[in-house]
């Protein structure tokens, strides 16, 4: 994955269903927060966009990322389930490579991060979200690009 690809900067245009997803997560957030808290998460909110999301548990020392759900339709494009992987077990597949790679970056700016793929016709978006003291969920989306 190239560092241009990856950045916690968004773009002025974000695709569509990203776009949903960002006004979701910043509409969860209370007061002067600078993310939302995990236990405000809640994918039935966004029902157009749910086969394209997924929630990863955010482990510390080391980070890992565990994927608690995984859209259908992220699934059929991975080629597997990802439900109870972790994001560091499996091949760093489209829609997926440089997952991982992503999440840290999410957890460690503890701000969304932006990916957009040079190779496949795809872009990402992780955002994360507090709970435990620490970021504790991180909330993703993926959608198709022209």
């Amino acid at each position: 994955m190239t560092s241009a690809a990856l950045s916690t900067s968004l773009p002025d245009n974000l695709e569509p269903d990203l776009a949903k997803a960002l006004a979701y997560w910043k509409d969860l957030l209370r007061g002067e927060n600078p993310m939302p808290f995990s236990d405000d998460v809640d994918l039935s909110q966004m029902p157009e966009l749910s086969s394209n999301l997924m929630l990863l548990t955010a482990f510390e020392n080391p980070d890992r990322f565990r994927f608690e759900t995984a859209g259908e339709k992220i699934a059929q494009d991975y080629g597997a389930s990802l439900a109870g992987k972790f994001s560091d077990e499996i091949a760093q597949n489209a829609p997926l490579e440089g997952f991982t790679e992503q999440c840290r970056m999410a957890v460690s700016q503890r701000a969304p991060t932006y990916y957009r793929s040079p190779l496949n016709s795809y872009a990402r978006l992780v955002l994360p979200t507090w709970g435990e003291g620490h970021v504790m969920l991180l909330l993703a989306a993926v959608t198709k690009t022209s």
